[in-house]
């Protein structure tokens, strides 16, 4: 891991296409380019960079899930671990947060038939 702390990893490039695109939605409201502090998913109603509500973003992709007919074991173990894990980025995730995930996968195919 880096000195600072943090660790790195590749985008794919949908995500950097929707970086950009969130960036430019930031200098459409705001004027200016976003700085260190400022929320890259940020309030639209707001005069000033703020978070948008975690709740409004959570409601907002279980919705997107269920649209997008992501299976509901995915949606279950997001729902209980706050994840959204995917073949890209499972290795990234730590032994905890793998075995988190797992965990719920399993206790959704435990609960329903398929």
């Amino acid at each position: 891991m880096p000195e600072n702390g943090q660790q790195t990893f590749p985008i794919d490039p949908k995500l950097g296409d929707l970086l950009k695109r969130q960036e430019q939605k930031f200098i459409e409201k705001f004027g200016r380019l976003p700085g260190p502090d400022d929320p890259v998913f940020f309030d639209p109603t707001a005069d000033t960079p703020q978070p948008i509500n975690d709740e409004v973003v959570d409601q907002l992709l279980l919705e997107a899930m269920h649209k997008a007919g992501v299976h509901s074991a995915v949606i279950h173990a997001y729902q209980e671990t706050g994840l959204l894990v995917t073949k890209d980025n499972r290795k990234y995730l730590s032994k905890t947060d793998r075995k988190a995930w797992d965990d719920a996968i399993d206790e959704w195919y435990e609960t329903h038939e398929e």
